[in-house]
This record gives structure tokens, C-alpha cells and sequence, in this order.
């Protein structure tokens, strides 16, 4: 097989995303194509406020395998957190609501969290990338890193109906970034939709003020709805003091001798709409959707330079600046072609790069650099659905993903004079990157309930890595009316991000581009039994093992560092859960769970036996638990009490940190507390619900540490105390 040109390739993809009508991707779980349903089937899928656990499994999930169905149904390790999770627990973002989800552990360094599962990390400046993130099924990574913004800028809150989480290897579904696990955020149906719903936060970040805004509003009517949702943050968690285990953290002359950080000021911002056709007597809709994100975050634990915030000796203000954006224009669609077949269509262009702004102070403290690197591309496909009657199913695929990335350069600035110094700037070169996927899935019941089957094949084409296969199988049986058990395998590849490919380092000990890095590979195998015994309690284990080779490792390169894929990982995860669940009047979960973890580094040598082949910079266990309650109070003003805590193990530290240190070590463990008190119900003005809560996040101030990358650590995120006020006409 050979490659049309470049150009062609970007012709075609155009071409689908201009199609009329669009991929049926989730929109909403209620628009799967061969499975029209009616207003009254689509509401029970709404959010629902007080809902004991039978009533739960009434909340289907679409990301598993493209298809609707309940979590026990299912074919996949599968969480859902529903908007009313969201605002009991008092969430202020995805990724603060993946830190309670089982097989997820992120670690923060104050710009972008970086998540792994279930003994799986990214490495150096993954910023989550192991994960795919998707809004209503479209990716919504940043190109060049390939990075997840997990934050306030990824989507308003108050726009989300659910978020669908995936534990394991999903690439024969959402290719190479569906790495370790996908992330699928499901928006407000069109009956969802209010006329405004908003919030507000106002409190106290460690010392420092902060505030938040999230708002959505629209309308729907008939055949139309339309929803727009913006959201917006400003906190500052400078006073975050340097962990006394980093054994070499770079700091600037000007600082040195300090310990507490200056410049950890976070500006965060996301605009989203949408507006859609639909028609509900044929199954049809159309939908146009548009998002732009971005934020200013102070980098005084970025990985090249730390806390360099501040003054500098000639007092000119100092700083590292990380300024990022990204947009996205999407089309979705679908044609109902008569009760058995359904054809969609999706395009989305995206485009994104660096804000005015972003700046990168050294250690040498007399210049920064400015980074320049951008992207912009198109990702389309077409999908044909088939259901001959109601328990089979096949799905095919078709997937052209276009990326065109301007090569990251930089430019050092002097400070003293504002100009421009040293090497020439790289000359502007781009890179073009086109990847062909077609995907072919089935689910059958073959004794219903006892027993579902579930298969499906992917294979991609890309221009410069050549032939992935990945595949997934699974089987689901109702053993009984109490129990439910699933056998699991899925297989995935992670292509190699344009940055870690092009890279060129900023200061001496910086990642440089390797161009013959080649894709990671993963096979993980996972088997779950679920008990659910009455309406209100459940408990839940399982237990996965996952084999992945060619892992790219950091290696010296001169007197910089480059990935290479030397490495391989075996790891053996086991989590079990219990909930219980009475209505709004009380609840609660525990869960707890280990992972053994053991790596060949594929290398030799002083470096090697110093490392070893423990696993490092994830945690050995995690403990979680949460509880609700309603309090004695009079009608007029119903309280609840809510609270979170999560233990987190010892974690060995990073390569970097241990070989800085000349030994290795661990980081001890450390429980984080969040507490609420909320008054809900409260009708202020008649006929509109008001919400009033206080809230309290790391209310034990734990400071951590967490591994970094760099041969320092990361403090953990301050103690937050605020009030919110949410507000729904």
C-alpha cells in the first residue's frame, strides 16, 4: 500500500468534514445511530438529583464501545460521573474529578497535571498525554505534545451531563492516543438545556484571592437548540515552597537561597457553543459546534528553571510564563437510512500554538527565551452502523486525521536590552502529519443477559510510522440478578508526539527531538465481578495485567536528554470498591487499590543499577472515600454535609530525581481532605433554584510531595477555602 500525496490527503479530509451532516461521535448518549428513542427513554438519562444505586444503572454510557448501554453491560472498565456527582462532591474541573477515580493518579506541577493508570505515567512533560481526552467524542488534545488541559480551560462545568472514564488500552476504538484509558466528556442533551444556569466561586488560595466562573445558557425548541457555556479562573498559588527532597532543582542566581514560590499565578479561559437541527420522527440531527481554550499559568516548578519568579539582581521583573490556546470547529451529523442503518459524518478543524506572553527564565537569570511552535490540521471520518435487530450490531469505521505542526524554535532575549541574541532562530520549518484508521466492531447477545460478546479490529496507516493493528475483545455475563462479571483484553499504540520527535532543547539538560522514536504498544487483560445485592449497596474488584514494550525512556544525549524506546513494563493492578447509596438523605463509597509494577530500562551500566527495575513516580497504593448526608435542618433550608479523602502510598522517585540523589528514595505518603457544606433547593427568587455552599479542598494543607521529572519535586496543591453560589433561572 503507498501513500497519496500529502496534499491529496488533506483534500480528502476537507472533503469529509464538509460533508452535511456529521459523525455521530456522542453528541449526546442519546443520539447513537440504529437506536432512536423517545423524550421519555432520553430523560432518564439525565443527572439525576437523589438517585439510589438501581436507579444509577438506569445512566448509560456510549464510550466503552460505541454503543449505548448500562455500566453493568458495559465491555470495559467504565466509571461515569454525572453532573450531580460533579456539584455534590464540588469538583472545579475534570481533572480534580479523575483524582477520585479508580486506576487514575495525577501528578500536579502547577501548569499541566499529568495523569497515569493504573501503574502506567507518561514521563517528562506527558501533560496527561497517555490518556484521550474527547468532547462528545472528539479529541481535544494539544497537537504538538499531545498533551490533555485537564483544568478550567478544557470545558465549563456546568455544560457537562456526564464524563465517561475508561480504564485500559482503547486504540481499536480512538487510535493512538487512546494509550492508557479515554476520558470522554458527554454535554447537555437538548432537554437539559436551561436558560441560564451559573456559578460563582470566591475564596482564599493559600494566601492569595481567588475567583471562578462557570455559566451555560440557551434555548430548545422543536427541531433547534442552542447552548453556549463559558468558563473562567483566576487563583495564585505562589508561597508553595520548593519539597526539601528535590536533590537538584535549578535556581536562578538572583533566588538563590530561596525556597518559596513567587510566580504561581493561574489565569484560565474557555468559550464553547453550540446550535443543532434535529429531527426526531426520521433520526436525523445536525450539529455546529465551536470551542477556543487557553491560560497563563507562572511556571516556577517548570521543568527548565525553578522558582524563578520574582526580581531579578537588576530588579526588572523575572518569570517563566507558560501561555497556550486552542480552538476547534466541529461537524456533526447523522442520517437515520431506514430502522436497521444508520450513516454519519464528523469533521473538526483545529488549530492551536502560543499566546503573546509566554516566556522562559533560565538559571543565568540575564535573558528568557520565547518559544515559538503552532499547529493545524483536520480530523474527519464517516460511520456506518448496522443493527439487524436488537442484540447485534457492527460499526465501521472510517478516520483521516490530517496535522499540520510548525517545528517548535525559540529565541533567547536579552532583558537588559529587549533584543533578540546569539544563534539565529531556527528557520521556520513545518511537518506534516496524516494518519488513515479504519475500524470494524461488533457486539452481540448471545444469551441475554448471560452472556455478551463484544470484538473489533483497527488498523492505521501513518505517514511516518507505517502499519498499526490494535484490537479489543470482551465478554459480559449477568451471573444471576446480583452479580455481574467481564473478561476484558484490548491492545493500543502511542505514536510519538511532534514535540518529542522535533524538540529542540531551551537550556543545557532539555528533551532534543528524536525523529526514529517509534510508537509505544500496550496489551492489557482485565477481569471485574460486580455485586450488587440490593437497590442501595455495591461492591466491585478487579484486577488487571498489562505487558508495554518499546517504552520510551529519557537517555542523556550530550548534554541534553532524548527519548528512546529501550524499555518495556510489566504491571499488575487490583482495585476493589463499595458504595451504598440511600437517596439524598445519606451515601457513600471506599475503595482501595495496588499495583506491583516491574520495568527493564534496556539499559546497562552505573545509570541502570542505580534505577533498577522498580517502578518509579507512581504510588504502590491508593486509598479513597467519600460521604454525604443531609442534616437536621428546617425545609426552608436543606443542608448537606459532604467529604472526600485520598490516601496516596509511597511513591518511588523519578529516574532523574535518583540519580541527582545517587540513590534512590521514596516520597512518603500523604491524605488529601475536601469538605462541603451546601444548602440546596433554596428557591431566593421564586421559581428559580439557588445553591449555597462552602467548601474547603486540601483542608489538612498537606504539602506532599509528588514526583517531578527534573530532578526536583512538586509540592502539592494549597489548601482552597471558598463559598459558591449557583444559580439556575
Amino acid at each position: 500500500m503507498t501513500f497519496a500525496s500529502l496534499d491529496t490527503k488533506w483534500i480528502v479530509a476537507l472533503a469529509l468534514a464538509a460533508t452535511p451532516g456529521a459523525a455521530w461521535a456522542q453528541p449526546t448518549a442519546a443520539t447513537a445511530p440504529g437506536e432512536p428513542r423517545s423524550a421519555g427513554e432520553a430523560q432518564r438519562n439525565d443527572a439525576l438529583e437523589g438517585v439510589d444505586l438501581l436507579r444509577l444503572l438506569d445512566v448509560e454510557v456510549s464510550t466503552a464501545s460505541k454503543t449505548l448501554e448500562t455500566l453493568d453491560d458495559a465491555p470495559a472498565l467504565v466509571t461515569a460521573i454525572t453532573a450531580e456527582e460533579i456539584r455534590r462532591w464540588g469538583y472545579k474541573s475534570v481533572g480534580e474529578a479523575l483524582q477520585h477515580v479508580i486506576g487514575f493518579y495525577l501528578v500536579d506541577d502547577h501548569i499541566l497535571p499529568n495523569a497515569g493508570v493504573q501503574g502506567m505515567t507518561g514521563g517528562l512533560g506527558a501533560e496527561s498525554g497517555g490518556i484521550k481526552v474527547m468532547i462528545d467524542g472528539r479529541s481535544v488534545a494539544f497537537r504538538t505534545t499531545s498533551g490533555n488541559w485537564l483544568g478550567t480551560e478544557l470545558i465549563p462545568l456546568s455544560a457537562i451531563k456526564q464524563i465517561e472514564v475508561v480504564r485500559g488500552p482503547a486504540s481499536a476504538l480512538y487510535g493512538a492516543d487512546a494509550f492508557l484509558g479515554v476520558v470522554n466528556i458527554i454535554t447537555l442533551s437538548p432537554e437539559d438545556i436551561p436558560f441560564v444556569d451559573g456559578t460563582v466561586h470566591a475564596g482564599v488560595t493559600k494566601d492569595h484571592p481567588s475567583g471562578r466562573l462557570d455559566v451555560v445558557g440557551g434555548w430548545s425548541s422543536g427541531r433547534f437548540d442552542m447552548m453556549i457555556s463559558a468558563a473562567g479562573e483566576l487563583d495564585d498559588r505562589s508561597g508553595l515552597e520548593m519539597p526539601r527532597q528535590s536533590p537538584a532543582p535549578r535556581v536562578p542566581t538572583y533566588n538563590e537561597g530561596r525556597v518559596d514560590a513567587q510566580n504561581l499565578e493561574r489565569l484560565s479561559g474557555v468559550v464553547g457553543s453550540r446550535i443543532a437541527f434535529r429531527d426526531p420522527s426520521r433520526g436525523h440531527h445536525l450539529a455546529l459546534s465551536a470551542y477556543w481554550s487557553g491560560f497563563r499559568r507562572g511556571g516556577d516548578f517548570a521543568q527548565w528553571a525553578q522558582l524563578t519568579g520574582g526580581t531579578d539582581a537588576s530588579g526588572r521583573e523575572a518569570g517563566t510564563v507558560i501561555s497556550l490556546q486552542q480552538r476547534r470547529v466541529a461537524l456533526d451529523g447523522l442520517f437515520q437510512l431506514n430502522r436497521e442503518l444508520a450513516f454519519a459524518v464528523q469533521g473538526t478543524y483545529f488549530q492551536g500554538g502560543v499566546l503573546p506572553g509566554d516566556r522562559v527564565d533560565v538559571a543565568g537569570g540575564w535573558y528568557y527565551i520565547e518559544r515559538r511552535m503552532a499547529y493545524r490540521g483536520v480530523d474527519a471520518s464517516a460511520e456506518l452502523r448496522w443493527v439487524p435487530w436488537d442484540r447485534f450490531n457492527v460499526i465501521l469505521n472510517l478516520e483521516s486525521i490530517y496535522d499540520k505542526e510548525d517545528l517548535p524554535s525559540f529565541r533567547r532575549i536579552s532583558k537588559l536590552t529587549g533584543e533578540a541574541f546569539g544563534s539565529p532562530e531556527r528557520e521556520r520549518l513545518s511537518a506534516e502529519l496524516v494518519d488513515v484508521g479504519a475500524l470494524l466492531s461488533a457486539n452481540l447477545k448471545v444469551l441475554d443477559p448471560w452472556l455478551k460478546l463484544t470484538g473489533g479490529f483497527r488498523y492505521d496507516r501513518h505517514s511516518k510510522y507505517g502499519n498499526q493493528m490494535t484490537g479489543r475483545f470482551g465478554a459480559t455475563s449477568h451471573l444471576g440478578k446480583a452479580v455481574v462479571a467481564k473478561l476484558l483484553y484490548g491492545s493500543a499504540f502511542k505514536a510519538p508526539s511532534p514535540y518529542l520527535l522535533y524538540a529542540e532543547p531551551l537550556v543545557p539538560g532539555d528533551v532534543i527531538g528524536n525523529v526514529d522514536l517509534r510508537p509505544q504498544r500496550i496489551h492489557t487483560v482485565d477481569a471485574e465481578v460486580t455485586w450488587r445485592p440490593t437497590a442501595w449497596a455495591s461492591a466491585s474488584t478487579s484486577v488487571s495485567y498489562s505487558q508495554l514494550n518499546d517504552k520510551a525512556e529519557f537517555v542523556p544525549r550530550g548534554i541534553n536528554q532524548t527519548a528512546e524506546n529501550l524499555a518495556s513494563q510489566t504491571s499488575v493492578f487490583w482495585a476493589t470498591r463499595a458504595e451504598l447509596r440511600r437517596g439524598d438523605a445519606l451515601g457513600g463509597y471506599a475503595s482501595f487499590e495496588t499495583v506491583h509494577s516491574t520495568r527493564d530500562s534496556g539499559q546497562v551500566g552505573y545509570q541502570a543499577d542505580l534505577v533498577g527495575p522498580a517502578m518509579v513516580a507512581y504510588p504502590t497504593w491508593v486509598a479513597r472515600a467519600g460521604a454525604y448526608v443531609k442534616l437536621p435542618s428546617p425545609s426552608s433550608l436543606p443542608l448537606e454535609l459532604s467529604t472526600q479523602g485520598i490516601v496516596v502510598g509511597p511513591r518511588r522517585a523519578a529516574d532523574a530525581s535518583i540519580l541527582e540523589n545517587g540513590r534512590s528514595f521514596d516520597l512518603p505518603p500523604y491524605l488529601l481532605w475536601n469538605a462541603s457544606l451546601v444548602a440546596r433547593n433554596l428557591w431566593v427568587i421564586p421559581g428559580h433554584e439557588t445553591t449555597v455552599a462552602l467548601r474547603a479542598k486540601n483542608l489538612l494543607g498537606a504539602t506532599g510531595p509528588d514526583p517531578g521529572f527534573s530532578g526536583f519535586e512538586y509540592p502539592l496543591s494549597p489548601r482552597e477555602v471558598f463559598l459558591e453560589l449557583r444559580h439556575r433561572y
